[in-house]
């Protein structure tokens, strides 16, 4: 029993002090206080603060400002204030509901950053850019990108329809996180795209490579084809996807509400990605059945780039002789070696099927060099180059690939391997999706 007055006696001491301090605080500029409405004048309305302690006014001016008139606010209804001035010459706290409900917009949008929290905010407004947001009285904007696949309009690049998509949006609810904010440039934006993450991961974790999947086609646009399939999902047949012959005119394909069979090739955390012609054989595989690694052909120079040559094989099939495979010496110009229309013996080094081209080497059929010297020096280095290319052209990572890893020194299979993914992507035009599928086949060999 003593135990239980104690504790009850802690707690009437706290609410006494609690008491003491609110009696006694002296508010400064830029604080919040709570009151009560005392009076509604013509031009004022009078609060009282702290049960008769300070009398706070907001003048109506203020009111017209955000949208609010007088007969809105009734005697002794509660208010949130933010002060201005702590006090007039009269003695009155200056007080604006303007900047109170600023104040504590803040507070909730960085409450909610900092939660990571999905909530509700209503469209007020579009525009070509993307979407004006309100929520916890306060506006924001959600871009294009950051809509979910449900929301974002699928017309391509045209900005007139992009924004009719839009604005049949205006007026409705969606949920949103805040992705950025930043209260000293009056910044806030906010992402649907961020709110659905979990959600679309959960789906798309359900989805797997290689499934033939039916759906329903719900955008054609001239990057590909947007795809809604049954579980909620929203998948892309990019143009490059859709065909195994040169793509035109990609309308030819899909038409809009057309149930379409497609394969699920890869995911991401927010993304499906499908295909149309790998429902069907790569016909380029019936063209090269019969060529292999190490076979000689001859080829007919189509075309002169400074990293290489294009060649015709047999009249039917593309390859690339790159610039460090033209020849033993050290070549500058493709165009000093070798000539358009012109046919060379060379040697196949690579099948590239994703490319659709061989790899070859007019170089690797050359015979070294009897000089002494520096000379014979070079040319068995060459050779010995033309040996390193060839066991890197069987990882099947295309010519202009295998041309970049060489000028930066990727000599050999030893000197690839290694190499990790992000110092395979400092070498210049390797990207991050060429380096991590070279670093998988390199671990697979």
């Amino acid at each position: 029993m003593s135990a239980i007055k104690t504790q009850k006696a802690n707690h009437k001491m706290e609410d006494l002090l609690e008491a003491s301090l609110k009696k006694y605080k002296i508010y400064q500029a830029g604080d919040l206080v709570d009151g009560k409405i005392l009076a509604v004048t013509k031009n004022k309305i009078w609060v009282d603060i702290d049960q008769g302690r300070f009398i706070g006014v907001i003048s109506n001016r203020e009111l017209t400002e955000e949208g609010l008139s007088l007969p809105d606010f009734e005697i002794g209804q509660e208010v949130n204030g933010y002060v201005v001035d702590p006090e007039l010459e009269q003695g009155f706290m200056l007080l604006s509901i303007r900047q109170a409900l600023k104040e504590k917009g803040w507070k909730a949008v960085e409450e909610r950053f900092k939660a990571d929290q999905t909530f509700v905010g209503k469209i007020v407004e579009a525009n070509f850019g993307g979407l004006m947001i309100e929520a916890d009285g306060m506006r924001g904007f959600l871009p294009v990108s950051q809509l979910s696949p449900e929301n974002y309009p699928r017309v391509g690049n045209n900005k007139e329809e992009i924004l009719k998509k839009l604005r049949e949006l205006e007026n409705s609810n969606i949920e949103v996180k805040v992705l950025d904010y930043d209260k000293n440039t009056n910044k806030l934006i906010f992402s649907e795209r961020e709110a659905k993450k979990e959600e679309v991961a959960k789906l798309i974790g359900k989805v797997k490579e290689g499934e033939v999947v039916v759906g329903k086609v719900t955008g054609v646009v001239d990057f590909g084809i947007f795809v809604a399939l049954d579980n909620h999902l929203e998948g892309l047949i990019h143009i490059s996807e859709v065909s195994w012959d040169k793509v035109d005119d990609i309308h030819k394909f899909a038409k809009v509400g057309a149930q379409v069979k497609t394969m699920v090739i890869g995911t991401s955390e927010d993304k499906v990605s499908l295909s149309l012609k790998r429902l069907h054989r790569d016909p380029w595989l019936d063209l090269v059945k019969d060529y292999k690694e190490g076979q000689v052909v001859k080829g007919k120079i189509t075309q002169i780039m400074p990293f290489g040559v294009f060649v015709k094989i047999d009249d039917k099939v593309d390859g690339l002789v790159h610039i460090s495979e033209i020849s033993q010496d050290h070549v500058k110009d493709p165009a000093e070696k070798v000539a358009v229309g012109k046919t060379y013996d060379m040697q196949i080094i690579s099948v590239e099927q994703d490319s659709h081209r061989l790899g070859l080497s007019i170089k690797a059929l050359e015979a070294p060099s009897s000089k002494s010297g520096p000379t014979a020096g070079k040319s068995a280095s060459s050779k010995s180059s033309a040996v390193a290319a060839t066991e890197l052209g069987k990882l099947d990572i295309g010519a202009g690939v295998l041309g970049k890893l060489q000028s930066a020194g990727v000599k050999s299979m030893k000197d690839l391997a290694s190499k990790s993914v992000e110092e395979l992507m400092e070498i210049k035009g390797i990207g991050k999706t060429i380096a991590e599928k070279i670093f998988k086949v390199v671990k697979k060999k």
